[in-house]
């Protein structure tokens, strides 16, 4: 039998369900930034899983896939660990709808571990991660991609060791497509899983697809892929599901390539969203208000279109990224 669980306000005993919060930094208001917690305390022992949604307050499928986790799907009585799952890892960003902080314009996805003494952005992230992330044994953070784009996730290269092996377990579960790359490739460095990783704890960053909203397909993968993850950790019976309502991507994603335009323009994908394309094939066209074509974007390398990541009205401005193409390896 596993003892009583606690962490944040929560205190939850074996085989129940329980709610509460991580308090972090004040608002001007004088009120604390709280950062709300579920968590599923099993009946048996296990490892403790965390699952995280919002670390950018835009990115909101994750919050979904962690309802029907938490309050659909699992029963804590047949549960070996605990689940501690944060719908809502930025509150600060979620009030207001944004990617980053608009208190310090801060991006929290590139701060962790956090500072105690820091910005606003940096204290959140800093007691997100010391209270809650790091006292886990696996992490996953579940973020957004554009409507449509390709789900996949995040594996990190250039260490050694349980935690950078251990991503492979979690990855091969999961079932989506995978990426593949080192810290701070395309200025990615300071992520929660960066962070989770240098701890010790087996991390994935998930890409799910859905911008500001979700799609069906793509929260039911990300259930499965968590479900996936408990049950390959030995805290659910069971094996692993493979993925079938969202395109699966063979090999592993790497040399992911940014297409800017130079123009400005309405954006006209040309390419269907995880389709194969060749080096210098067109993937995207803009078109000035009068109909013109006025630029096309091919891809620099053989590889998969991912996404389509610009503004929700389809338009872009010069140096603004259209397309997302990675190569395979």
């Amino acid at each position: 039998m596993s003892q009583p669980f606690e962490i944040g306000t929560v205190r939850v005993g074996p085989g129940n369900l329980g709610t509460g919060y991580i308090d972090s930094a004040y608002l001007r208001d004088g009120t604390r930034v709280r950062i709300p917690l579920v968590v599923a305390h099993g009946a048996a022992p296990g490892p403790m899983l965390w699952v995280g949604s919002a670390v950018h307050g835009d990115e909101i499928p994750g919050c979904e896939v962690i309802r029907r986790l938490m309050r659909e799907r699992l029963d804590p009585r047949a549960l070996r660990g605990t689940v501690v799952a944060a719908p809502v890892q930025h509150p600060v960003a979620f009030l207001t709808c944004a990617r980053l902080t608009v208190h310090d314009g801060v991006n929290i996805n590139r701060v962790f571990p956090g500072d105690a003494a820091g910005t606003l952005t940096q204290r959140v992230a800093h007691d997100l991660f010391h209270q809650g992330v790091a006292r886990s044994d696996a992490v996953l953070d579940i973020h957004s991609n554009a409507i449509g784009a390709v789900c996949f996730n995040i594996v990190r290269t250039g260490g050694s060791g349980p935690a950078w092996d251990g991503q492979w377990t979690l990855a091969n579960a999961f079932g989506i497509s995978v990426s593949v790359g080192p810290v701070g490739q395309l200025g990615l460095a300071g992520t929660l899983q960066d962070a989770a990783i240098q701890a010790g704890k087996p991390a994935l960053t998930v890409e799910l697809s859905g911008g500001y909203v979700w799609e069906e397909p793509s929260v039911r993968a990300g259930l499965l892929g968590v479900l996936n993850v408990m049950k390959a950790l030995g805290m659910l019976d069971g094996a692993p599901e493979p993925q079938t309502e969202v395109p699966v991507i063979p090999g592993r994603l790497t040399n992911r390539r940014y297409l800017v335009c130079d123009k400005g323009g309405l954006v006209r994908p040309l390419r269907p969203l995880g389709s194969k394309v060749a080096a210098g094939e067109p993937v995207a066209v803009l078109y000035d208000v009068f109909g013109e074509a006025v630029e096309t974007i091919a891809s620099p390398i053989d590889g998969w279109v991912i996404t389509y990541p610009v503004a929700g009205n389809r338009t872009a401005v010069s140096g603004d990224t259209v397309a997302f193409v990675f190569g395979t390896a």
